[in-house]
């Protein structure tokens, strides 16, 4: 299940950069097959939806966008409205529990894709996201490098691209 938010923010995104036209077309992109919602005031922020209103929306919302550094854009600006923070009581988190926090996050916001960790030393990770469309790479790149830019003790990130993965590693 999706929250109601993240489906109203990217399409409050595209509302942004295309206007009216740009979200009217992107809801009709969305509802081509069937009829999830009519207007954006229909999908409550705090509402459940299933993952099929998620996938129709982030296709639409790119399809409309058609530009990859504005694809890129709307993964910061989803990051940008998710409250992301990597303090806690006794100040930021270490560099194990940053990275289990980064991949808690994209496990909330990319719900369809796959993500997971793995320790390389005592200050390496490694964060893959899989099985993703080659066209929503943007869109994940935006929201990773965000996290990346917000925890603020990420050195070093190295990035590599495969058929249907996206594998970042850190160095803290």
């Amino acid at each position: 299940m999706v929250k109601g938010s993240l489906i109203r923010n990217m399409l409050d995104f595209v509302a942004k950069k295309k206007g009216v036209e740009g979200l009217n077309r992107a809801i009709e992109k969305a509802n081509e097959r069937e009829i999830l919602f009519t207007k954006p005031e229909d999908i409550k922020n705090d509402g459940d939806y299933p993952v099929k209103f998620y996938l129709r929306v982030l296709n639409a919302a790119i399809h409309v966008l058609q530009d990859d550094s504005l694809v890129r854009e709307m993964g910061r600006y989803i990051g940008e409205n998710a409250r992301i923070s990597f303090r806690g009581i006794t100040g930021r988190y270490p560099p194990r529990k940053s990275v289990q926090q980064m991949v808690i996050y994209s496990r909330k916001y990319f719900p369809v894709f796959h993500t997971g960790y793995r320790t390389i030393s005592e200050g390496s990770y490694w964060i893959k996201v899989s099985k993703i469309n080659p066209k929503l790479y943007p869109f994940v790149d935006g929201f990773l490098t965000y996290l990346f830019e917000v925890h603020g003790g990420v050195v070093d990130v190295k990035k590599t691209m495969g058929d249907n993965f996206v594998k970042y590693t850190l160095r803290f």
